[in-house]
């Protein structure tokens, strides 16, 4: 319980770190959400979609990421200070361009990579709450000292090269109640959450990256995360720890021992059923590729609500960032990043951006 307390500190931080990036120094920095800026840059600057946030039109020469983008600003905006009178033919002669996604395809491209990556911590998980659900819930014995009886112990270990370790014997046992909801409480639910916040804090992450560089380089990175723990087993635990639980012995969750003890009569029997009964629709459901649905959907469903919660329609019918409030200080605590939509970060009335050609009333 201590290495799991350790990974789940280290893993909230680095989410809390990547929620306080995203939603109070990109701010102060006067960045907006991307949302669609830029997603159709192919069809500018004629067609639908083409205003920036900048509000000029997109074209391909003119596209840059917002560090860049917001560097080319302020240079402009200085020297129209410096020579006021001159404000117009700057205008006219320099071009900060627009900021704006360089590949819509990539970023589709690398969220789905992303979920792909942490889906397998997902089914871990809810094959640990199998786990929990199926053992006796009562205590058994989960280590045994087990010697053959076909010969003396001494005589074992001279013919097949053993040692005492290799009598050892450790399997997964039954469990009480109340050691049932401890690991659901301080094990699994923390799992479910971490999951779901570090997939929330990815998603947000590559949406608002601009960059085909740097959407390869972030799907990859955010992985990690969820392989902190891995890193925190081999690196902190101890030699003795992990030789117990390599010796661990593997839990059969099906029925297999059922199957086993089948005759060859019902094992046909069952085989025959199996392939003269009309199909139900259990048969179809069957046959669907679970797993590549479940990335689908969680995809959909995670970048469906970073549309809903950072970006409203342009007349075009395109996604642009909604108006963008400072926030009042750089205050942000865990309730802030984890928790946003009950305890949101105290901002100032009035924006300091708002989408061009949109009607905000």
């Amino acid at each position: 319980y201590v290495f799991i307390t350790i990974n789940y500190v280290v893993q909230g931080t680095v989410l809390y770190m990547i929620s306080k990036e995203e939603h109070i120094w990109d701010l102060f920095a006067g960045q907006m959400y991307l949302c669609d800026f830029g997603a159709y840059v192919q069809t500018c600057p004629d067609g639908p979609n083409c205003v920036g946030p900048g509000g000029t039109k997109y074209t391909p020469g003119r596209i840059y990421d917002f560090s860049t983008w917001s560097t080319r600003n302020f240079v402009l905006n200085t020297v129209k200070q410096l020579f006021p009178k001159d404000a117009g033919k700057i205008d006219e002669m320099a071009d900060p361009g627009e900021y704006g996604l360089e590949s819509y395809l990539c970023r589709w491209l690398c969220c789905s990579l992303f979920v792909v990556s942490v889906m397998s911590d997902l089914w871990d998980t809810i094959s640990f709450a199998k786990l929990l659900w199926k053992i006796p819930n009562k205590a058994e014995p989960w280590i045994d000292f087990e010697v053959p009886t076909w010969a003396e112990k001494e005589v074992v270990k001279e013919i097949r090269g053993m040692t005492e370790l290799d009598f050892v014997h450790i399997r997964i046992a039954g469990m009480p109640i109340h050691w049932k909801i401890i690991n659901v409480c301080f094990v699994l639910l923390p799992k479910m959450m971490l999951w779901y916040f570090t997939v929330d804090a990815g998603i947000l992450f590559l949406m608002e990256s601009s960059g085909i560089d740097d959407l390869v380089v972030n799907s990859v990175a955010l992985a990690f995360i969820l392989q902190i723990d891995e890193l925190v087993c081999s690196e902190l635990m101890s030699e003795v720890t992990k030789m117990v639980l390599e010796k661990v012995e593997d839990y059969e969750m099906e029925d297999v021992i059922a199957e086993e003890i089948l005759t060859d009569e019902e094992v046909l029997d069952k085989d025959f059923v199996a392939h003269h009964h009309p199909w139900a629709w259990s048969d179809i459901f069957s046959l669907l590729p679970m797993k590549l649905g479940s990335v689908v959907s969680v995809m959909a469903i995670f970048v469906y609500q970073y549309y809903l919660r950072n970006c409203i329609r342009h007349p075009d019918g395109g996604w642009v960032s909604k108006p963008m409030y400072l926030p009042k200080s750089t205050d942000f605590s865990v309730l802030n990043a984890f928790l946003w939509y009950w305890f949101p970060i105290e901002t100032h009335s009035e924006p300091y951006w708002t989408p061009p050609d949109v009607n905000l009333r």
